[in-house]
């Protein structure tokens, strides 16, 4: 599923990605799962602010942004809504 995202939007999820995976949510040292990589090297590829996403990618860019604690910018909050959007649009439409 494809998400578009502005740039602020993708910087936002980087710092949203670092706050967990440096942030020491495995323990005191960095540890990513493979997704995570994956994810990340996607969005550091993204071309024309076109990101393409799994479901569980954007469920767990939606994980990352817990990190902010319910306290949202408007940018953030539009990153939030487009990856849901994506993701309800797209329920049983992954292979």
């Amino acid at each position: 599923m494809e998400i578009n995202l502005t740039e602020t939007e993708i910087y936002i999820i980087k710092i949203w990605a670092d706050n967990n995976i440096h942030g020491g949510h495995w323990g005191d040292g960095d540890f990513m799962v493979p997704e995570e990589n994956i994810i990340l090297e996607k969005i550091n590829n993204i071309i024309n602010g076109e990101l393409n996403l799994t479901e569980k990618e954007a469920q767990i860019i939606l994980v990352w942004s817990e990190s902010a604690r319910g306290i949202y910018t408007m940018e953030e909050e539009s990153a939030i809504k487009k990856i849901k959007s994506v993701i309800k649009e797209n329920i049983g439409h992954e292979k």
